[in-house]
């Protein structure tokens, strides 16, 4: 297995956000994560929600005494502070540790604000992907996550309200984030991706008014893929056992593959490989 050890500035950031909870944002992280990891691109995810399931997904083989508080606040902070190392070789960890909130009134505070995490992404060098889970509901951190994206994934359940909710909430988020560009930011494409799906007629009928809505109403730069992830308890259970999902379903490693080859097309090369087992 070919392994990129990235020395320059150029890790590609991917941000999962979804202004509903229970979305599944944080098992999708996890297994991009894993996958990319064990495809050979030094990967790191970030969790910046307070609810630190990405966190806590994997083993750790080294817990790193800070997380997403040191890096925000921190400007003098070393890597070895903040960044813990997962059993999986190539994949780091930035660990959510700010229970109480606080980041959120210290950015609203700040004159950098929403800004100041694509500032700090800068900083971190040696990674191919940085992968960054959000909260649930709309919030200054997320906001700070969107706008240091090169792509926005955004999971949606395959249901009326929470299609819905999509709308209003992560839609409405994106285009409030649109006065950015005024200030020289240029907003990441959305992609949006139907999560957790079954073959009921209820589902399909959503996703048909949802691909109407994408080709109708919103412009390029907001896309929603055809492709879907599928409803299956091999998800719940590899979150158990804390594995990728494709190590725990040998079945979902297409799934996976595909979800990866829709948000980082430039890996191909790498996602082509075959693990070992």
């Amino acid at each position: 297995m070919n392994t990129v050890h990235n020395s320059q500035n150029t890790s590609f950031v991917l941000t999962v956000a979804s202004t509903k909870g229970g979305s599944s944002k944080s098992t999708n992280a996890a297994n991009i994560g894993g996958f990319c990891a064990e495809h050979g691109l030094k990967t790191l995810l970030i969790d910046t929600d307070t609810q630190p399931t990405l966190s806590s997904y994997y083993a750790l083989s080294y817990s790193a005494p800070g997380g997403i508080y040191q890096l925000l606040i921190d400007k003098n902070a070393t890597p070895e502070a903040i960044i813990s190392k997962t059993v999986i070789p190539n994949l780091d960890l930035i660990q959510s540790n700010d229970p109480s909130n606080n980041i959120s009134q210290m950015l609203r505070n700040a004159p950098d604000g929403a800004l100041r995490f694509s500032s700090m992404l800068k900083q971190i060098k040696g990674y191919d992907v940085i992968i960054v889970d959000t909260r649930g509901t709309r919030d200054i951190t997320v906001d700070m996550s969107v706008l240091a994206a090169d792509i926005l994934f955004c999971p949606i359940l395959p249901h009326m309200l929470s299609a819905k909710e999509f709308i209003r909430g992560t839609i409405g988020m994106y285009q409030d984030l649109s006065t950015f560009t005024d200030f020289g930011f240029e907003l990441p494409p959305l992609k949006a991706i139907a999560n957790c799906v079954d073959h009921t007629n209820d589902v399909k009928f959503v996703l048909s008014q949802l691909h109407t809505l994408f080709q109708n109403e919103f412009k390029d730069d907001k896309q929603l893929a055809d492709f879907t992830i599928p409803d299956r308890v091999a998800y719940r259970e590899a979150a158990t056992y804390s594995v990728p999902v494709y190590r725990h379903s040998p079945h979902e490693y297409a799934t996976i593959k595909e979800l990866c080859l829709l948000l980082l097309p430039q890996f191909k090369d790498y996602f082509e490989q075959e693990l070992e087992a």
